[in-house]
């Protein structure tokens, strides 16, 4: 058995040969004696990457993996983790990933640290095949690791974690307590570097992430949309990323399933791709836009409430939404993810607020989206099936319509404007709203016509209004929204049920 001491002041400790800790975690015999060293100026625990470190390194041996250091989660006030890879997985040493924790406060920060800080806990968590940081001390990264068959792997069937040294240090303002590990399979795995995605577990319990993927079979389809018009998206602090822009260097996009959907009983399956260098973070808000000549519209989802969550995409993750499309109108509730009421032409499928990361650090939200032509019959603007009873009088109509979602006793009121408002709604935005279904196609059919007063359940008037507010309906003075359609003007009011 060969044993060599990795000093610090806080710990020595040998992590190569005889003692170890199985793949389940459990200790197979006692670790080996911990001598606590003397500081010195040669033995500061307050080291600097030798190299800048970089969020993602690759491997000249063994598999063609990518591996991604990601965010860290639980780290203490007043203290910043700074982690990247210093050197790929090459004939000489493993992947080689530098972790420092750095005090940012104005002063000094006390913390406590194991045998070979900050990482004292090899095994990582997650994954389906264990994986492990091991201790990379200089000048030799290779201490306790051995090339096998194009394969790192520690050079014995174990790795130690010392007990009991658990030592304080306080870390001067500006300071970083950091260290190198080389990111090994164990002895006798059967996977070499496994895919997958897992955390490092910090002293003091904060986790960093740490993506392995395969690096082939990541570039994006090739898009049949040839220098297309695009609706004028903008990110606040990114950019717009269009999937028929990408090419075979692209790491994130928004792919679609098919460019050409069928109007009858469509379905899009839009998948957000992450092969670059740090997590995706989106709050699940989307958008459908159609192009209607030369101006693009929001379609969907016009009457949802944006809800507070959020989607993490990790590098080597792929995240799918599946959109129902359909040229029949659909009820006024249920999936806002099935969209009815679609007419013929180019849609955009867009994701407006996708936050970038590279590494641990953030570097701006960028909008993701993609081109789709559907295709099939355009609907028609009729009345729902909920229209119970019409009643008319002269230029003025009574429509009553009923349901399962509650009373009629909510009031809607359109009617003709004199001027015509300066916003349009299209066909398909109108057939979004089963509120403006039974009151303009009756406007629109006949002429003579000036206005419709519809008693309907209180969640259909909720809906429109939720949807006026989405689109930024202009509103007039004394009450109602305006707006345009196929040339005539409406002024839309309200009374809650």
């Amino acid at each position: 058995m060969r044993r060599r001491a990795l000093l610090s002041t806080l710990a020595t400790a040998s992590i190569a040969g005889c003692n170890g800790l199985t793949d389940d975690g459990r200790t197979t015999r006692p670790p080996l004696d911990v001598e606590t060293a003397t500081p010195t100026a040669t033995e500061s625990p307050f080291r600097e990457p030798s190299v800048a470190p970089t969020p993602t390194t690759g491997t000249e041996v063994g598999p063609d993996h990518r591996l991604v250091s990601l965010r860290a989660m639980g780290v203490p006030d007043g203290l910043a983790l700074e982690a990247g890879f210093v050197g790929a997985a090459t004939e000489s040493h493993p992947a080689l990933l530098w972790v420092g924790l750095r005090n940012v406060s104005e002063a000094d920060r006390t913390v406590e640290f194991g045998a070979t800080p900050p990482v004292s806990t090899y095994r990582l968590r997650g994954g389906d095949f264990p994986l492990y940081l091991v201790p990379a001390p200089r000048p030799e990264p290779t201490d306790g690791v051995r090339l096998w068959n194009a394969c790192w792997k520690t050079r014995s069937q174990s790795v130690v974690e010392a007990e009991d040294t658990t030592r304080s240090v306080t870390i001067p303002p500006g300071a970083t307590v950091g260290g190198r590990y080389g990111v090994v399979v164990m002895r006798g795995a059967d996977v070499c570097l496994p895919t997958g995605q897992y955390e490092v577990v910090g002293d003091g319990g904060w986790t960093l992430g740490l993506s392995v993927f395969p690096w082939r079979g990541t570039a994006p389809q090739d898009s049949q949309f040839e220098d297309p018009s695009t609706p004028a998206l903008a990110a606040n602090d990114g950019v717009v990323r269009w999937f028929h822009e990408s090419d075979a260097d692209t790491t994130r996009y928004l792919e679609p399933s098919a460019e050409q959907v069928g109007l009858t009983n469509g379905r899009l399956r839009a998948t957000l791709h992450n092969y670059g260098p740090g997590s995706l973070v989106h709050d699940e808000t989307w958008a459908l836009l159609h192009q209607h000549e030369d101006d693009w519209n929001i379609v969907a989802p016009l009457a949802t409430a944006v809800e507070d969550d959020e989607t993490v995409v990790r590098p080597g993750q792929r995240d799918p939404t599946t959109l129902g499309l359909g040229r029949l109108p659909r009820l006024d509730y249920g999936d806002p993810a099935t969209v009815g009421g679609l007419v013929p032409g180019r849609y955009a499928v867009v994701y407006p607020r996708v936050a970038v990361w590279s590494g641990n650090r953030r570097t701006g939200t960028d909008v993701f989206a993609a081109l789709v032509d559907l295709v099939g019959d355009a609907p028609d603007l009729a009345p729902s099936g909920m229209v119970e009873s019409t009643d008319r009088v002269g230029d003025r109509l009574q429509v009553l319509a009923t349901g399962d979602s509650g009373p009629s006793n909510a009031v809607v009121t359109v009617e003709r404007t004199a001027a015509l408002p300066d916003r349009s709604l299209v066909l398909s935005q109108v057939l979004q709203f089963e509120v403006l279904r039974d009151t303009l196609a009756y406007l629109d059919d006949d002429g003579d016509l000036r206005r419709v007063e519809l008693r309907t359940p209180e969640v259909r008037r909720e809906r429109f209004a939720t949807g006026a507010a989405n689109l930024v309906l202009p509103t007039v003075p004394g009450g109602g929204i305006v707006f345009a359609f196929r040339g005539s003007g409406y002024r839309v009011e309200m009374e809650s049920g």
